[in-house]
């Protein structure tokens, strides 16, 4: 519940505060709920106000937590429709309620006829409250897929790192709503990462386009809906659409330009071998460490893509010979198995050898590494 040390409303509602320094004395910038339901005629309620609060602050951020990771492991299993309209429908909540009761304002002083001072006190208290758990919904929905598409280490993993840090700080909902999100600027930062991540994971299962493309949809949205909380008022309608339209450029070149930096997903490696020879797409005599001087080995990787995503990929070998690509992969998702490449390796002299499976568009969808070693080959099967 969302608290206030505004001494007007002190004055408005002739309700006693909390000392300054107690366990419940309220911040700087929120209405007084619990000051609403404690008064001095009420001992029983003001225990049970403090009772709630300390339920709020040390039980329930842990099961939130661990709510978000099961519902996390449950869900990871498929992109669809009702996922995306779930996930996307948080997130525009999210949106509309910090437009609507944004932290860094107190509620709007009573009028003649208007809701009392306590009854306002709570809706904005319950509007924060929707405000956390619909980020942090569509947060542990998205972050499930991007930690299966990370490959450890790598340049996306930072990016999913963000989205694991923001989803363990949603659900400690209290310090965020009464701590982090002081100020329309750091409101836009914590939605920003959570939009622009579901946009990129949905667009391109949804609308069968590829990420290459989507990914200017998904930076200039996440751009827009940021961008909102950063209005100042008093703005006319043409300088609005005007500066809305410039964050939305921006953001959509932007994105696009980080693109490699974020993980492909859903789109994830399920396997990858070496061997020294090979049937078609089949590997043949598969080896953990492939022997210098050998005239020619093989790499396999098998891709798994959801229904209704479409990418290319290469396989990319880097090795004494240089780096190269093989040819492109179209993926249409949906396939049992997956999608399998191949792709020749040239192990002249000890050293890694390395294989990548990347994206049209730069993303690395995961990775594949061989040490070459003098004497013969160490096979990986039985």
């Amino acid at each position: 519940m969302i608290v206030n040390a505004d001494s007007g409303y002190q004055r408005e509602t002739g309700e006693r505060r909390f000392p300054r320094g107690s366990a419940l004395a309220p911040p700087r910038s929120f209405p007084d709920t619990r000051a609403a339901v404690a008064s001095p005629s009420s001992p029983a309620a003001f225990r049970a106000a403090a009772a709630w609060e300390a339920f709020q602050t040390r039980v329930a951020p842990w099961l939130s937590l661990l709510a978000g990771v099961v519902s996390s492991l449950l869900w990871r299993e498929g992109v669809d429709g009702v996922r995306a309209t779930f996930v996307l429908m948080s997130l525009f909540a999210t949106v509309t309620l910090l437009l609507l009761f944004p932290p860094w304002r107190a509620p709007a002083p009573g009028v003649r006829g208007g809701a009392p001072p306590r009854v306002r006190s709570w809706i904005h208290g319950a509007a924060w409250w929707a405000t956390v758990s619909s980020a942090q919904n569509a947060l542990w929905f998205v972050i499930p897929f991007y930690v299966l598409s990370t490959s450890w280490p790598s340049r996306n993993a930072p990016f999913t790192l963000l989205l694991v840090a923001f989803g363990v700080l949603s659900c400690f909902d209290t310090f965020v709503r009464d701590r982090v999100l002081l100020r329309p600027a750091a409101a836009a930062v914590f939605v920003l990462p959570a939009l622009a991540a579901s946009l990129q994971l949905f667009l391109p299962v949804l609308t069968g386009a590829p990420p290459r493309f989507t990914v200017l949809a998904a930076g200039g949205i996440a751009a827009l809906g940021s961008a909102s909380l950063l209005l100042p008022s008093g703005l006319s309608r043409r300088r609005v659409a005007s500066t809305l339209l410039g964050v939305a450029v921006a953001g959509a070149v932007l994105a696009r330009a980080a693109l490699p930096l974020l993980a492909p997903a859903p789109l994830r490696l399920a396997s990858g071998t070496f061997a020294l020879g090979r049937e078609g797409l089949e590997p043949v005599a598969p080896v953990a460490l492939l022997p210098a001087g050998a005239a020619t080995a093989y790499v396999f990787v098998a891709v798994e893509a959801p229904r209704g995503l479409r990418e290319s990929v290469r396989l990319r070998v880097e090795d004494e010979a240089g780096s190269h690509d093989s040819r492109p992969l179209a993926i249409e998702g949906g396939r049992a198995g997956g999608y399998r490449l191949w792709a020749e390796a040239h192990p002249r002299r000890a050293g890694p050898v390395q294989a990548s499976v990347v994206t049209e568009g730069g993303q690395l969808v995961g990775a594949v590494r061989a040490e070459v070693v003098e004497g013969e080959a160490v096979r990986s099967g039985p």
